[in-house]
């Protein structure tokens, strides 16, 4: 190839390989679980009846005592981008009862939600489990009871993790 040719050449090349190297940045940036889509993640999570002064979990326990008129979903995250939404949803037995979402203001802190009834009366026995989804994408699940005797056993279709 002579010298002309390769001057009229050489800026289709450099401009080719610029679009190549942008094209995998661009799908590298939607890729998850890297630095540029954030990286949500659980460090902590309690389930108790209710927080201290210093808004720690107290006595995290996944059976609630009877006549229990609250329970509180305690976490610490990191990882989160500025305006990530989170939503958490509490469910008894199959059925939804409660969800709520909001929006992280800092790309790491501590968040508590509570499931409690608006009349303040005590929660129903039974079997309870929560979720919390980051932008759409389940995050955590975790199950409970309230007032349910030591005998009695989660169903089949509720996962207890320790």
């Amino acid at each position: 190839m002579s010298a002309g040719r390769r001057k009229i050449y050489a800026p289709l090349i450099f401009v080719g390989l610029m679009v190549l190297a942008l094209m995998i940045l661009v799908s590298w940036s939607f890729r998850e679980n890297n630095f540029a889509s954030g990286s949500f993640k659980m460090r902590e999570v309690r389930i108790c009846e209710e927080l201290d002064e210093d808004l720690k979990p107290v006595s995290a326990d996944r059976n609630i005592p009877p006549e229990s008129q609250q329970v509180c979903l305690w976490f610490d995250y990191s990882g989160a981008r500025r305006g990530d939404a989170i939503e958490i949803s509490w469910y008894l037995g199959d059925g939804m009862i409660q969800r709520e979402a909001v929006r992280l203001p800092a790309p790491e802190g501590v968040r508590a939600f509570y499931l409690l009834k608006e009349d303040g009366s005590p929660l129903e026995p039974g079997f309870y489990s929560v979720t919390i989804s980051c932008n759409g994408k389940d995050v955590y699940e975790d199950n409970f009871s309230v007032a349910v005797s030591s005998g009695d056993n989660f169903p089949d279709n509720v996962v207890i993790w320790d």
